[in-house]
């Protein structure tokens, strides 16, 4: 069932110029938070002689990745008078979604693996491992997963697949609303060396939410993506 079929009587009322606001909001406020972390955690070190206890850098991100919702739910749901539903948080079909899952996560792990072949033989800088920043330890992976691969997962799968890719698809076409979803995810991304890769998860992503009708498996498979990832950081760590 795709999504045009599943919203006839549950349409994306949400236009382009809601799509724009979101957005600079999201960027706006995550570049706020963050510099308004640094300055309180700079502060804090000049005034006691010693830094902030590494669990305030903990809750700072994980703040900032849940701040995503926000925008998408005043410019989406809320404006419009909808519920959560219209974001994509449907029950979904579980046998197709196995299939999706067997077929998405190995290609995925591929695409990451690859890709890191190329991004060594060109030179150029990956993604920063963000373990460390959590602590070290079972207590600090478990930190690490809560964010990484449950907050992260869900914040943004709510921004980036149920509001702009519905919003996008519904404007533009299923074809915009892929490319330019998965443009709009890798980019903010911000890093180059890792901007390939994503925009490549991001359209697989956007697939699964398609053809499953509902954007928990889009959340479970990020959520499984991060999780390896931390995983295998910390056991090689």
């Amino acid at each position: 069932m795709s999504l045009q079929e599943k919203r006839k009587g549950d349409p994306v009322a949400w236009g382009l110029k809601d799509m724009l606001w979101a957005s600079l909001t999201a960027i706006a406020l995550v570049l706020a938070g963050l510099i308004a972390l640094i300055i309180f955690l700079a502060l804090f070190q000049a005034l006691r002689g010693s830094p902030l206890d590494q669990k305030v850098w903990i809750w700072g991100v994980l703040a900032l990745e849940s701040i995503l919702v926000v925008p998408a739910w005043f410019w989406g749901p809320r404006k419009y008078g909808q519920g959560w539903a219209s974001l994509g948080l449907h029950t979904f079909p579980v046998v197709k979604t196995l299939v999706l899952a067997l077929i998405s996560l190995p290609l995925m792990l591929l695409i990451n693996a690859g890709w890191e072949l190329v991004r060594r033989q060109l030179g150029w800088a990956g993604q920063p491992n963000y373990l460390p920043l959590f602590g070290g330890g079972p207590l600090g992976l478990a930190l690490a997963l809560l964010i990484g691969g449950v907050i992260a997962p869900i914040a943004e799968e709510i921004f980036f697949r149920g509001y702009l890719y519905a919003g996008l698809r519904s404007r533009l076409g299923l074809g915009w609303g892929l490319v330019l979803s998965a443009l709009l995810f890798a980019v903010l991304h911000v890093i180059p060396g890792v901007i390939p890769p994503i925009f490549l998860l991001g359209l697989i992503l956007a697939t699964v939410y398609e053809y499953s009708g509902s954007l928990w498996p889009a959340i479970l498979l990020h959520s499984a993506i991060n999780t390896l990832a931390f995983v295998a950081a910390y056991l090689t760590g």
